[in-house]
């Protein structure tokens, strides 16, 4: 079954971001998507206040599967949810299918936002 967690440890945070080149940041959130025996994904967030950003939402090369990069965004934007963000941006977005699936809609400046009002209920 795939898990999708927020990891705190140095060690794992490096780790996980290595894969995409990035090297992780105090103050932003790292969240693994893995099977049992196979690590396929990250997320890489950044949240102030109630403004966030979703800096990286990728699987790792080699694996390729929509429903579980759909998924790793939703656990991303829960987690954002429930850590007081009301305005997500995701400026990074090289997929604009799986932004728009995720609801974000683009901006006249190219960037990709979404409003977590009542995103998580019946009415979004």
């Amino acid at each position: 079954m795939l898990e999708m967690r927020p990891v705190y440890t140095s060690y794992e945070r490096e780790e996980y971001l290595k894969p995409f080149g990035l090297i992780p940041e105090d103050g932003k959130t790292v969240i693994c998507a893995r099977y049992p025996d196979k690590f396929v994904g990250a997320a890489y967030l950044s949240l102030e206040n109630e403004n966030a950003e979703i800096l990286l939402l990728s699987l790792i090369d080699g694996y390729e599967n929509d429903t579980d990069l759909f998924l790793l965004g939703k656990a991303a934007l829960n987690y954002l949810d429930l850590h007081g963000a009301k305005k997500v941006s995701f400026p990074n977005a090289s997929d604009g299918s799986l932004a728009k699936r995720l609801g974000f809609i683009k901006g006249e400046n190219g960037v990709y936002t979404l409003s977590l009002n009542n995103y998580f209920n019946h009415e979004h």
